[in-house]
Formats: C-alpha cells, structure tokens, sequence
C-alpha cells in the first residue's frame, strides 16, 4: 500500500466520523459494506473488498446503536480493518482476522474514549458562552473544535496503522492494559451520571423525586421503551387527576413556581419562518453528533440546532441565556426519529416566547421525557430492520460479484434516513403547535406540561441504570485465607441492587443543588475517581 492510498483511505475514514456527511455517517458510510467497497476501490478491487465489508457487515450492525462510541469503531473497521485483509489475503473466518479485529477493537475503544472526553471539555466551555448568552459561540463551540479533534483522532490514526502490518499493530494494541481501560469505563459511567444529574437540577421538585425513583427502579426488569411507556401512563393519570383538582384551585398544576408566574399569557410575540424552521433542521441533520460526549451526550448539537429559533426568539440577553441553559442539559436520540422532539420543543419555545406559560422545568422535562423511546425506535426501524435488510441484500448482490448492492444500500438508505429525518421535523413542529392550541382551548396544557416535566424525571431514573452502569470488575472479589467475598453480588447487590450508580447521581445532584461543587469540578472528580479506582482494583487482583 502507497502512503497516498494509506492518506486517502484514512480520509474517507475521518469524513464518515465527521459531522459534514449530512448525518449519514454511521447509518451508511461507516458501514463495512460500503466502506469495504470504497477501500477496495483504492486498492484496485473494489469487489472484494465489497465481499469482505458485507460479511462482515451484519456482525457489526449493532455497534452503530451506540449514540456515544464507546467500544469498537465500525467505521475503522470497515476501512482499515478491511484493507488490511485486502493486503493480507485474509478471510473474514481466518483465526489472523480474529487477532487483527481484536487490535482493532482496542484502537476503537482508545480513539472514541480521546473523542468523547474532549467533546465533555468542549461542552463545558459551551456552558460559559451559554452564561453570556451568545448563541454564535455556542453553535460555533459544536462544530470548530470537535470536528478539528476529528481529524487528529480519525485521520492520523488510521494513517499510522495502515502503515504497519497485522502483528505490529496487534501488538500495540495487547500494550494497553486491563486498567487503563476499566478507568475509561468507569470515566463514561461518572460523567453520564453527572449529566442526568444536571438534568435533574431541572426537574428535580415534588412528586418528580417519586418519578425519577420509580424509573430507576422499573427500567432493569422492563426496559427503556417499556419502561418510559409506564412511567407515560402514570404521568398522564397523574395529569387527569390534577386538571380536574386544578379547577378548584389553579395554582396546583406546577411545583415550586410562585402564582405570579402562572398567569396565562397572550400569545402575542414572534413567530418563526420557514428559513429558520429549515436552518435549524439543516444544522440538526448535520451536526447532531458533532460535539457528541460522555456526559451531555447530544446536548450541543441540540442547542446548535435551536440558534436560529432562538436568536429570533429570545429579544433579551436574560432570554437567550435561560434557553441556552436548557437547551444544554442531556439530549440522547437516534437523530432521523429524534428530529421530530427537535420540532417539538422549537414550538413549544416558540409558545412561551409568544406569553405562554411554560417554565423552564417543564421544557427539560419534554426534551427527556420521550428521547429515550424516540432512541430505541429510531435504531430498531434504521438499523435493525431496514438497515439489516438493505446491508443483507447488497451483501448478497456483491457475493455474486456485483457493485450493484453496496450502491443500492447507500441510496436507499441515505433517501430513507434523510427523509425520516425531514418529516419527522416537520412532523414535530406542525404537531406540537397544533396540539398546544387544542390544549390551551381545552384546558389541557397546563396538565400536559405537568405530566411532562414528571415523565422527564421518571425518563431520567430509567437511564441512570441504561448510561451508567457502575459494577466492581471480577464481582469485587476479597479473599481472606481461604474466604472469598464478592463485594457486589454478596454485600452491594443484596443491600441495593444497582445502587452505586443511584449513589453517584444523587450524590452529584446534591452537591450540584446544594451549590458545594460546580459540574466543571465535578467533571474533575469523576476522572479522578474513576482512575484511582481503577488503580486500586488493579492493586487488589479484580483486573
């Protein structure tokens, strides 16, 4: 292999990680089958390596679920994993593929952990632009510096490995020690624990504390989907019951807000045009994973995608700096169905800059509250069902040696998944309007928000134990002369079965609450904790 060939390879490689492929990237040009055919291309055979990216390819499917990256990189699968069989003449079941994939899987797991700790930083950074109330900087903060750290952690380490052959690049790999990656592990786990944490700040105020509770509890045995389904029914009986006690008394309906502040409004203010509709659906589309990261997760992409909405919205700096704040707080969806709450809460924006009553609790509460569900069944319609079909045919047309399929797959997945994207917006938007006048006619917006902000903390309890699931490595082991104690299962478990991460999060919520720390020194101490825990577990023999 040339080093224009290595160069060119590693191109494609950083653009399908880059957010400027009209969010593409993981749905279609990470994906082995297409980046099997385009590495084949610049190494003269463009079929074979069409075959080896399909075979490959329903393997790895599941790994482009993964909102934040965490494990193996299906992309640096794809088009360095690849090209390196091509040059090698390995086949997909050869037990050198298996060591070569290995390698690759650690590489993956290093790069991804460099890319989502700086995008934590940089979302730190947009906090303080948010502060000042300059949207610009905080659109800017989303693309500039995560998509420069991009390149040095995309191009230049696909470059180097594809310079240096399967055993070397194993053996970089296998130098990494058990430690270093459990303190990544435990390093995600905190930081995703302190940005539910954040987001409880929010919306964290009477019954929401039974919510958030009963999420925490419900989503083990349930799941996400079903989970936030019974948390739904919940809030909207809750909703019935307090619509019908706010009749006799109105200042029921929202917790901790003075009876000022409930006044209805008149709905006099600005409205959006269509090109700042279509500008926040552009900047949604192509920069929802540009500043991804371990504790905000989408949380920049999404205030980015509302800097058209807001600069014609908010007509103060106090404004602009209130939307910002909660624009920033956690955000996690599948982006094409995700597009449809990026509508949604633009027109509820729209509705409290027009006099409408909605504070800022009830707002964070319906971001939360249904991208958990809109994440699942985003992933399961793109990827494991469509996706899944698509990568199975055009992987079958390329076994028969045509370039027919991968083609195939690229097009109609890209018109799918942009299309869903649209429409789900539109969709979002148009909706939400629609519903926010029948409910205020019917005296129904006010319960509806209520029952949102409380669905947004049951949301928020149920992905305490999806985004940080904190577990001792080796069940926390102790021996003593010849008794062994497994800390997590015998002591931790029996006392409170997925305690540690409901400990971290509400320990960051208090002191967040409490005004003891800032998220920036919080951010600190959950580094710190997770490498000094991970040192002494090495010490104690669990790793």
């Amino acid at each position: 292999m040339s080093v224009l060939q290595a160069a060119l390879i590693a191109l494609f490689y950083a653009f399908a990680r880059s957010a400027f492929n009209a969010g593409l990237g993981g749905s279609v040009l990470a994906q082995p089958l297409v980046a099997g055919t385009i590495a084949g291309a610049l190494l003269g055979d463009p079929i074979r390596g069409a075959q080896i990216g399909g075979a490959l390819n329903l393997g790895t499917l599941a790994l482009s679920q993964l909102r934040v990256q965490v494990g193996p990189d299906v992309a640096l699968i794809g088009y360095v994993g690849v090209s390196l069989m091509l040059l090698s003449g390995l086949r997909p079941d050869a037990p050198e593929t298996a060591a070569l994939f290995g390698a690759l899987v650690v590489f993956g797991i290093v790069l991804n952990f460099a890319r989502g700790l700086f995008n934590t930083v940089v979302a730190h950074w947009a906090d303080y632009f948010a502060d000042q109330g300059n949207i610009s900087a905080v659109a800017l903060l989303n693309v500039v510096p995560t998509q420069l750290w991009v390149v040095l952690t995309s191009f230049l380490p696909a470059l180097f490995i594809l310079l240096f052959d399967a055993p070397t690049i194993a053996g970089i790999a296998a130098s990494i020690p058990a430690w270093v990656q459990l303190a990544m592990d435990w390093s995600r786990h905190l930081l995703a624990a302190l940005g539910i944490a954040m987001s409880l700040r929010w919306v964290m105020q009477g019954s929401s504390i039974a919510y958030f509770l009963l999420g925490w509890l419900s989503a083990p045995p349930l799941g996400l989907t079903q989970a936030t389904l019974l948390g739904g029914s919940i809030a909207i009986i809750h909703a019935f019951l307090a619509r019908r006690r706010a009749d006799v008394n109105t200042e029921m309906l929202v917790a901790d807000v003075l009876p000022s502040d409930q006044a209805e409004g008149d709905l006099a203010g600005p409205r959006l045009s269509p090109v700042e509709l279509q500008s926040s659906f552009v900047l949604w589309m192509f920069f929802h994973n540009a500043g991804v990261n371990f504790e905000r997760f989408q949380n920049m992409g999404f205030a980015a995608a509302l800097a058209p909405a807001a600069k014609q919205l908010c007509e103060t700096a106090s404004e602009r700096v209130t939307l910002l704040r909660r624009s920033l707080t956690l955000f996690n969806s599948e982006w094409s169905f995700g597009a449809s709450l990026v509508g949604a809460i633009i027109a509820l924006e729209e509705r409290r800059a027009n006099g409408e009553v909605i504070n800022d609790a009830e707002l964070v509460g319906a971001k939360t509250s249904l991208m958990a569900s809109l994440d699942t069944i985003g992933n399961t319609v793109m990827l494991s069902a469509v996706g899944s079909l698509l990568i199975a045919a055009g992987a079958a047309w390329a076994d028969r040696g045509s370039l027919f399929g991968p083609f195939m797959f690229a097009v109609v997945q890209s018109a799918l998944v942009l299309a869903v994207g649209f429409i789900s917006f539109q969709l979002g938007y148009a909706q939400t309007r629609r519903f926010g006048d029948w409910a205020r006619a019917n005296n129904w917006l006010r319960p509806a928000l209520f029952g949102a902000m409380r669905l947004g903390a049951f949301a928020l309890g149920a992905l305490v134990v999806a985004l940080a699931p904190i577990t001792l490595p080796g069940d926390g082991l102790i021996q003593i002369g010849a008794a062994q104690l497994p800390l997590q299962t015998r002591v931790l478990d029996a006392i409170l079965p997925g305690g540690l991460p409901l400990f971290a999060t509400l320990t960051m919520w208090g002191l967040l609450r409490s005004h003891r720390a800032s998220p920036v020194g919080l951010m600190g101490g959950c580094l710190i904790v997770a490498t000094a825990g991970a040192i002494i577990a090495r010490a104690l023999g669990w790793v």
